[in-house]
């Protein structure tokens, strides 16, 4: 049964269209945001400046985001619309911070005192210290390198929250064979760099130097030349250390899709016999067509993700 709910909010109206005809919803742990496709049967009504698009599954809001696309349009003497959307976490991709050094920093000095988004939201995070901004770098580089600093872990989007750290109360998926539509394992090296080479403060290159063996092991020959990453002053091998997990981000995982869909979040965990056991979820695609609703959940075995060896 179709269960997704649309709701386009203006300053004019609030608007609420059930008759879904198709939805792509999708979410990933490196990616500062959330996106949603849909097309639904309209009741004709203007919605006049959308700025808020809301999907529902039953009674649950499993999306809310921008109005990046709003297309209300006539065919056969039917009214749809069709929208695309990202969650309001976007903005941090969009978003720039003085270039230089700023110091007593923390989580919610770093998403309240520069500027201020509507329906963003941050992990209560009590750790400090420093962020180096280069110019032309995203909020959203400040927020990665500065929650990796501080625990050595790769920050990530939940709705509309930034976490530092994966949640305690993470939902648990348990599939049987019988809900199971295809699992899987995917390998991509197209993202694997194998050998940095990163100068120190005299501006003498090889000072630092990291090979990854992920990359050796696969025959593949990427050396990347690096100033001084400014970041990682206190711990330039951790510069490097950091550029290495993130190349390798998503490159080995294993999933399973399934018929239906439980509203998963981003590092819920989801088991599946001995395919899949209590592994945290990196990426979430929901489908709903002419074949109902699917949902395909990755688990990410790489830098910064580990599923163990099955």
């Amino acid at each position: 049964m179709n269960e997704l709910v649309l709701t386009l909010r203006s300053d004019e109206r609030t608007v609420v269209e059930t008759g879904c005809l198709a939805a792509v919803l999708e979410c990933e742990a490196y990616t500062p945001y959330a996106r949603l496709t849909a097309t639904f049967l309209s009741q004709g009504v203007a919605y006049g400046a959308v700025n808020a698009v809301m999907l529902a599954f039953g009674m649950r809001q499993v999306f809310l985001g921008i109005a990046d696309s709003v297309e209300q349009f006539w065919k056969d003497g039917r009214c749809f619309v069709r929208v695309q959307s990202r969650s309001f976490t976007s903005v941090l991709a969009q978003n720039e911070l003085v270039p230089g050094l700023h110091t007593g920093m923390t989580l919610e000095k770093l998403m309240t005192g520069f500027y201020q988004f509507p329906h963003v939201s941050y992990e209560a995070y009590e750790g400090s210290g420093y962020i180096f901004v280069k110019d032309g770098a995203s909020m959203w580089d400040s927020i990665v390198n500065f929650g990796y600093q501080l625990t050595g872990y790769h920050p990530f989007i939940q709705g509309n929250t930034v976490r530092f750290t994966p949640p305690s109360d993470a939902v648990q998926l348990i599939l049987s064979g019988t809900q199971v539509l295809e699992s899987g394992i995917v390998q991509d090296t197209t993202k694997l760099v194998s050998n940095y080479h990163m100068a120190d403060i005299n501006d003498n290159y090889d000072a630092y130097q990291l090979e990854n063996t992920a990359a050796a092991a696969a025959d593949i020959v990427r050396h990347k030349q690096l100033l001084l990453d400014r970041q990682y002053l206190s711990e330039p091998e951790e510069a490097l250390q950091f550029r290495c997990r993130f190349s390798q981000r998503g490159w080995r995982a294993r999933y399973v899709t399934y018929s239906g869909y439980h509203g998963e979040q981003l590092c819920d965990r989801v088991s599946f016999g001995d395919f899949l056991q209590d592994a945290q979820i990196s990426r979430i695609r929901m489908t709903f067509g002419k074949n109902g609703i699917r949902t395909k959940l990755w688990a990410y075995d790489d830098g910064f993700y580990h599923i163990g060896e099955q």
